[in-house]
């Protein structure tokens, strides 16, 4: 008897931890039971990569299309809920999935071992071979991959083709570039000799660039290096097995390769017509332009309203805000913008949960970390133009203001600041300037300003030069603007001060 209750007494000691241990008490994976009762499935993608994914007009509307967005459109039918698609560059994905910012990611995804550490993935529905796309004059110089050895050679930054030119072609002098059509732009023009580029999307631009030709080279590469897979945030199973079970079906139907087929000859000839660039897409340029005229008024505001408090700080005769003062600026001055949207973006997405409203099609869980981070990068700038500004003034007005009866608060409101804003306008109107074309950043976390337009247009139609053209064009209407009015502006005040 004594025995069996020392074996109860064990078994108890034994189960105690399993019953109170973190696996028994984890939460419930409800990240198919969260789609079903949002009734949207938010999925991101890099639409520059046709036939995978690519923007199209549609009766003046942009529209993502491609074969991996048919893959998603039936997941969704499946599944019984609305389809949300979200366009960024491709290196800013894999964060965004990680931050349970998408319910998924299609965009051509290979699972690597570190992609695997941070994010889950689906079973393959795909195999995309690699090819090595050159120029027609270098085709017959490249046999093997040993004939690339110190040319420069181009993939996607953050693809699997950058993954598969570093550790199999390790002997090229390798190239990473933010999207593919920027890929296939230099390997046109000849600034790099060739790219690794996915099978579908060379066979695509061989129809558009009559210069380029697939190199006779076999990239001996893994099978489950092409796979193409789904990527997922952590502790998704639910939603995996539930789209696994989806490919599965698709694939069993061969529907899967008529999507394929179907998109290859939609995509062949791109979104161009007899009409030119700016007939097709005007609209969207305009409302990118808008976007960038609205986004630099904000960070403007919000900036130097800030940058007024950072200057009367750094002036304070109190020597712990005048260093702190200090420090702010010279962070903001000595860390590169684009880091700062990177740190402000992910950095509030993990602390706060912005909702993602729509205005102006814009997510504002996108826009907000965005303009908060170029309004606070501004506002070092602008502090220390006030700063210079109000040094400039006389001494003797603010002992003037003193010999009057005011205080230190009131004279500098009333008597030195428009005296100083007076001086520094010109700087300022600078400054605003500067932000028009420091919102192009922005294009990093899909906010659809500009630049980010004339990326998504120049991947749609293959017309490189007359995107860019389009867009600096407008950059320059809208600075010239700025700055004729800024001049206007301050012969007013001057004339008004005399």
């Amino acid at each position: 008897m004594k025995g069996k209750l020392i074996g109860f007494f064990g078994i108890l000691l034994v189960m105690i931890p399993m019953l109170f241990s973190p696996t028994v008490f984890a939460e419930t994976d409800d990240s198919l039971q969260k789609v079903l009762d949002r009734g949207t499935l938010v999925v991101g993608t890099s639409a520059d990569n046709p036939p995978k994914e690519y923007i199209r007009m549609n009766n003046g509307k942009e529209e993502i299309v491609g074969f991996d967005i048919d893959i998603a459109q039936k997941i969704a039918d499946e599944l019984g809920v609305e389809l949300e698609i979200t366009n960024m560059k491709f290196d800013g994905l894999v964060p965004s999935v990680q931050s349970g910012e998408f319910d998924m990611a299609l965009a051509g995804f290979n699972p690597t071992p570190e992609r695997k550490e941070v994010i889950s993935f689906s079973d393959s529905y795909h195999n995309l071979p690699f090819v090595i796309l050159t120029t027609k004059d270098k085709a017959a110089s490249f046999q093997t991959l040993e004939d690339l050895t110190d040319k420069e050679v181009a993939a996607q930054k953050g693809s699997t083709q950058e993954t598969i030119l570093n550790d199999y072609i390790g002997h090229a002098r390798a190239v990473a570039l933010g999207k593919l059509p920027e890929v296939i732009a230099e390997i046109n023009s000849g600034t790099v000799d060739a790219g690794v580029v996915g099978y579908l999307s060379a066979r695509n631009y061989l129809d558009i660039y009559p210069n380029l030709e697939i190199a006779d080279i076999d990239i001996e590469v893994p099978e489950e290096k092409t796979a193409q897979s789904i990527a997922f945030p952590k502790d998704s199973q639910a939603l995996i097995t539930e789209v696994n079970r989806i490919i599965a079906e698709m694939q069993e139907e061969g529907l899967i390769e008529e999507l394929l087929e179907k998109n290859i000859e939609e995509a062949r000839v791109g979104d161009i017509d007899s009409r030119n660039t700016l007939q097709i897409y005007g609209p969207l340029f305009i409302k990118g332009a808008v976007t960038t005229i609205g986004v630099a008024i904000i960070c403007v505001i919000f900036g130097t309203l800030l940058g007024i408090l950072i200057a009367l700080l750094r002036i304070s005769s109190s020597k712990i805000l005048s260093s702190i003062a200090y420090f702010y600026i010279q962070i903001l001055r000595g860390t590169p913008a684009l880091l700062q949207v990177f740190i402000f973006y992910f950095g509030l997405s993990s602390v706060l949960n912005i909702p993602a409203i729509h205005i102006w099609d814009i997510n504002i869980a996108r826009l907000i970390p965005g303009c908060i981070a170029l309004a606070i990068n501004s506002s070092a700038y602008v502090a220390e133009i006030i700063r210079s500004g109000i040094n400039a003034v006389d001494s003797g007005q603010m002992e003037a203001g003193y010999s009057l009866g005011l205080n230190r608060r009131t004279t500098m409101k009333e008597i030195i600041l428009p005296q100083a804003i007076r001086n520094i306008l010109p700087a300022l109107g600078n400054e605003f300037v500067s932000m028009i074309k420091e919102t192009s950043l922005l294009s990093v976390i899909a906010v659809s300003e500009l630049m980010f337009v004339a990326d998504t247009v120049k991947a749609a139609t293959y017309r490189t030069m007359e995107s860019l053209l389009i867009a600096a064009v407008i950059y320059f209407m809208i600075t010239w603007s700025v700055s004729w009015l800024v001049s206007r502006f301050e012969k007013r005040l001057a004339r008004s001060s005399k």
